[in-house]
């Protein structure tokens, strides 16, 4: 399995990128907190009534699980009380919201006052009826500085943006996915050593599967179709979100290239619809090139799913400012704002 974990870290490396071959504009993200902003944005608000107090906080330097704990642990709960819909980056301001069974009587003021003193800004506090679980995100706004960008940032940015919204952005997951020194993908594809019974990690395991489609999308680039459907191909309404296999190209292709639709790519699992004729060739082979099948995943509950290959932006501006380049732009519940910023700086 060892040799499986390298084979995949060498695929992965390096990712294309859609706007080649446009130059980029260098410089660096994170340079501080302050210099990457994400507020989370619910499906749905707080109805002011039930169990479950809704916590919408400022935090910068915090990562979601320990900034929940703190404030768990003064409100007085279990660690079981408390619910979040996604991890947000330690090294960023970040706007979220968290859930906490207080109960039904518990006074909004004193949860108010029981927070005061920890390193949060309080923005709003308010009930809801059930607790908020991973993947109650409807998507996430994003305002980043690229700090000390190379010369003619600007004009070079807007040429990328523009490309990009023409061609969208390949919905790789970012390397934050896969540890420091991809770890990670030695340690997700561990678990799936021969023989061995698995522990149960569903991040790990979701380590493995993002490494798969990472390497399914780069794949699909380098054979020249990224903008273009396959035949069998899963495709996802971009309005209703409904999801329907390609039979007749020649009907699908053009609202495919109108943006109401876009294909989907492979989470595998032991449930995961796959794609069929061409497309579904391809997913096949991938699967089989690294030794598994869909049972494989059936102990670790993992049934798999279909993730959007392309991200549409449909509101990024550009600005300058004085310490560099200011990029705002929302995406999706499981986007990663990294995959966007690479291809404007081009990172090694």
């Amino acid at each position: 399995m060892a040799n499986r974990a390298k084979a995949a870290i060498g695929m992965l490396s390096p990712l294309p990128f859609a706007a080649d071959p446009l130059p980029g504009i260098g410089g660096a993200i994170k340079a501080t907190p302050g210099n990457f902003v994400v507020e989370e944005i619910l499906p749905y608000a707080a109805c002011g009534e039930g169990e479950h107090v809704y916590v919408t906080f400022r935090r910068a330097g915090w990562n979601t699980a320990d900034a929940a704990r703190i404030m768990q642990k003064h409100l007085g709960l279990a660690p079981s009380d408390v619910g979040w819909g996604g991890r947000k980056d330690k090294m960023a301001v970040v706007v979220q919201t968290l859930s906490f069974r207080c109960g039904a009587n518990r006074q909004l003021a004193d949860v108010d006052k029981r927070l005061a003193d920890l390193p949060f800004e309080i923005l709003a506090i308010d009930r809801h009826r059930n607790k908020i679980k991973t993947g109650h995100v409807a998507a996430n706004r994003f305002t980043v500085v690229v700090s000390n960008p190379g010369p003619d940032a600007l004009p070079r940015a807007l040429a990328i943006a523009d490309r990009l919204k023409q061609t969208g952005v390949p919905n790789f997951y970012g390397p934050q996915r896969f540890g420091y020194g991809l770890q990670n993908i030695h340690r997700g594809f561990a678990l799936f050593s021969a023989g061995k019974k698995g522990r149960k990690d569903a991040f790990m395991v979701s380590v493995v599967q993002s490494a798969l489609f990472n390497i399914w999308l780069k794949q699909r680039m380098q054979a020249g179709d990224y903008r273009r459907l396959l035949s069998g191909d899963i495709v996802k309404r971009t309005d209703t979100g409904g999801m329907f296999t390609v039979d007749d190209l020649a009907i699908e292709a053009p609202r495919f290239t109108a943006g109401e639709i876009v294909y989907t790519g492979p989470i595998y699992g032991f449930k995961m619809k796959p794609a069929m004729q061409a497309a579904g060739e391809r997913e096949a082979a991938l699967f089989r090139q690294f030794g598994f099948t869909p049972e494989d995943f059936r102990q670790y509950r993992s049934p798999g799913s279909r993730r959007e290959a392309i991200l549409s932006l449909t509101d990024l501006t550009l600005a300058e400012v004085d310490d560099g380049l200011r990029l705002a732009f929302t995406l999706p519940s499981g986007a990663y704002a990294t995959t966007v910023l690479r291809e404007f700086t081009r990172p090694s």
